[in-house]
C-alpha cells in the first residue's frame, strides 16, 4: 500500500475516533474514553513517524532512496578510505565520521523517540487524572 494512502487511511480512523469520543462523553465509561484517547495518540504518534521518514527520504538520509548517479553513505566512505590507501590518519578521519553520522545520530533518534514517549505518558495521565477530578 502507497504511503500516502496509508497515511489519509490513518488520518481518518483518527478523525472517526475523535468524533466518538466527543459525541459518546457523556454515555462512555471513562476507561472505555482513556482506551480511545489513547488510540488517538498511538494514530498520531505513527502519522509523524511517517512524517519522519517522507523527511529523511527527501534529505537523502535514507539508504532505501536510491537516486541516479548517488550512492549511500557507507559505499562513498569505502571508496574513501580505497583512494587514501592504507594510511592511518585517513582512516580514523573517515571512521570518526562514519561513527559520528551513524552511532550518534543514532542515539540522538532514540532520546527523541524516548522524549516523545514520556510526553505522551504525561499527556495522558493528565488527561485521566483530569476526568477524574471532574467527577
Amino acid at each position: 500500500m502507497p504511503l500516502n494512502r496509508l497515511q489519509r487511511a490513518y488520518e481518518e480512523r483518527r478523525l472517526n475516533l475523535i468524533e466518538t469520543l466527543q459525541k459518546g462523553r457523556d454515555e462512555l465509561k471513562l476507561s472505555k474514553q482513556h482506551q480511545l484517547y489513547g488510540a488517538i495518540r498511538e494514530i498520531e504518534q505513527f502519522l509523524r513517524m511517517i512524517d519522519d521518514y517522507r523527511q529523511e527520504q527527501l534529505a537523502g538520509t535514507d539508504f532505501e532512496l536510491k537516486r541516479e548517479g548517488e550512492r549511500p553513505l557507507a559505499a562513498r566512505m569505502g571508496q574513501a578510505l580505497q583512494r587514501m590507501g592504507n594510511s592511518t590518519k585517513g582512516f580514523f578521519s573517515n571512521a570518526t565520521i562514519v561513527f559520528n553520522r551513524k552511532v550518534i545520530g543514532g542515539v540522538g533518534r532514540v532520546v527523541k523517540g524516548t522524549k516523545r514517549r514520556i510526553s505522551f505518558y504525561r499527556a495522558v495521565a493528565k488527561e485521566v487524572k483530569a476526568r477524574n477530578d471532574k467527577k
